[in-house]
C-alpha cells in the first residue's frame, strides 16, 4: 500500500511538472510544448546571419587552431562552438553581438559545431553552445555551456 502511494505521488508530481513546463513554453510564444517554442526560433538562416553579423565584441570566424592560438597570445580567446540551427546558440550570439562590448579585450572565435568535429574531440566538446577558453599554446583553460556575455565575463581567466 505504501509503495502504491509513493508511485501515485511520483506520477502526480510528474504530470504537474510537465503541465507547468507547457504553460511556460506557451507563455513564451510557443504552441504548448517545450520543443515547439524553441523550434520556432531555431531557423538556420537566422543562425548563419547572427554568426556573420557585426558585433560589439571582437568576434571572428574560426579558421585554424594556429590562428586562434596567435590571437590568444595577445588577449583572452574563447572558442564558441555554435550551430546555426541551435536556439541557445542563437540567443548567445545575439547577446554577444549586442552586449559584447562589455567583454573588453576578449576575442570570441566562432567555431561551426557541425563542421569542426576534430576540434570538438580535442577539447571534449559534446554539445553545441559550448564555450572553451584557450591559451597561446592551444591548451584548454576552461569550458562551459551557454550563458552569453555574463557567463563569459564570469568564467574567462585574464591573460
Amino acid at each position: 500500500m505504501r509503495r502504491t502511494l509513493v508511485l501515485l505521488f511520483i506520477a502526480v508530481a510528474a504530470v504537474a511538472f510537465s503541465q507547468s513546463m507547457m504553460k511556460t513554453a506557451a507563455s513564451s510564444g510557443g504552441t504548448g510544448s517545450m520543443m515547439s517554442s524553441n523550434a520556432a526560433t531555431a531557423d538556420p538562416a537566422v543562425g548563419s546571419a547572427l554568426r556573420m553579423a557585426a558585433s560589439a565584441a571582437h568576434k571572428v570566424p574560426y579558421t585554424s587552431l594556429t590562428a586562434a592560438e596567435a590571437l590568444a597570445s595577445q588577449s583572452p580567446v574563447v572558442l564558441f562552438f555554435a550551430a546555426d540551427w541551435c536556439p541557445y546558440c542563437q540567443s548567445d550570439m545575439k547577446d554577444i553581438n549586442t552586449n559584447g562590448g562589455r567583454l573588453g579585450t576578449v576575442t570570441i572565435v566562432v567555431v561551426d559545431y557541425d563542421k569542426e568535429k576534430a576540434l570538438e574531440t580535442q577539447f571534449g566538446v559534446t554539445v553545441q553552445d559550448t564555450f572553451v577558453q584557450i591559451d597561446a599554446r592551444g591548451m584548454k583553460l576552461g569550458a562551459w555551456n551557454g550563458g552569453g556575455v555574463d557567463m563569459i565575463l564570469k568564467r574567462v581567466v585574464p591573460a
